[in-house]
């Protein structure tokens, strides 16, 4: 990934769906309802969460930061059309307001070294940290009319980053996707959030906590995503075996690289076939 460190790279993402959250109960409202802590949160603090159902499966997941006004949350274009209203269902007397700025603001996406100073550098930005490509990377909130003239801005010193690319960083750092590696039938603990930081256990209670709790201190889950490495490529949809039993599919990859959703007994180290190829689990 060096390649990567070595200069800033871009990508417009701005058809992901976003939400603003403001008045003054509105971290307290986030922090009733999903997985991390948002109670504490402070402005240019940036967090990622799942929302659950009350059986503890997940609804959709999102990233977010805090200004001084508002907490700003983005997800997948394929939750636009649903994920709105599940927050709005929980508002009752609570003092906050929740605004679909989807067609209104822009998101640019900024990866590697220095990427900080990149955003400071464009007008009306606010930018947003993510974990989810394993190297230094943020996204930055603009006005949409502003876009055009801020990828005009970057790219005269870092150059277009494509969707293939950015795969292969995510599937690399090990970071699941919803729609890809986690969806409306998977458990948090299934998709490893806490080792991500979107899954806080000593908050208190929220929506859906009480089956993450009671996985925490007296149960398992069945399955986990995990990160395998290979000699040859690897696709998705492959079965992948494990002592010559069905132990999972894959659900991401990226030639050598790849996340699967493996059962809960299969460890780090330990090695697999997925279809003719053997590869090795690896977190």
């Amino acid at each position: 990934m060096s390649h990567v460190n070595a200069e800033i790279r871009y990508a417009d993402r701005s058809s992901r769906g976003k939400l603003r959250f403001s008045g003054p109960q509105r971290a307290w409202f986030l922090h009733q309802i999903v997985t991390n802590n948002f109670e504490d949160i402070t402005a240019g603090e940036s967090r990622a969460a799942a929302m659950l159902t009350a059986k503890g499966r997940m609804v959709g997941f999102f990233e977010a930061v805090a200004t001084e006004d508002v907490i700003l949350a983005h997800f997948e274009e394929s939750l636009r059309a649903t994920f709105p209203a599940e927050f709005e269902r929980f508002i009752f007397a609570t003092q906050v307001e929740i605004t679909d700025v989807t067609d209104d603001l822009g998101l640019l996406l900024l990866v590697g070294d220095g990427w900080r100073e990149v955003a400071a550098a464009l007008p009306d930005s606010v930018p947003n940290e993510t974990n989810t490509f394993g190297t230094p990377s943020g996204y930055v909130w603009l006005p949409r009319e502003g876009v055009a003239a801020a990828i005009t801005s970057v790219s005269k010193n870092a150059s277009e980053i494509g969707e293939d690319e950015l795969e292969a960083l995510r599937i690399e750092a090990g970071i699941p996707r919803w729609g890809s590696d986690m969806d409306s039938s998977t458990i948090p603990q299934e998709a490893r959030l806490e080792d991500f930081g979107a899954l806080d256990f000593d908050k208190g209670c929220y929506v859906g906590q009480e089956t993450v709790a009671k996985i925490l201190f007296r149960g398992k889950v069945n399955k986990k995503v995990r990160r395998l490495e290979s000699a040859g490529e690897m696709k998705v949809g492959e079965d992948v075996s494990f002592e010559g039993e069905p132990a999972g599919t894959v659900t991401s990859a990226a030639g050598q690289r790849a996340l699967a959703i493996l059962k809960y007994t299969i460890e780090p180290g330990a090695k697999v076939s997925v279809g003719r190829v053997d590869a090795t689990v690896i977190s």
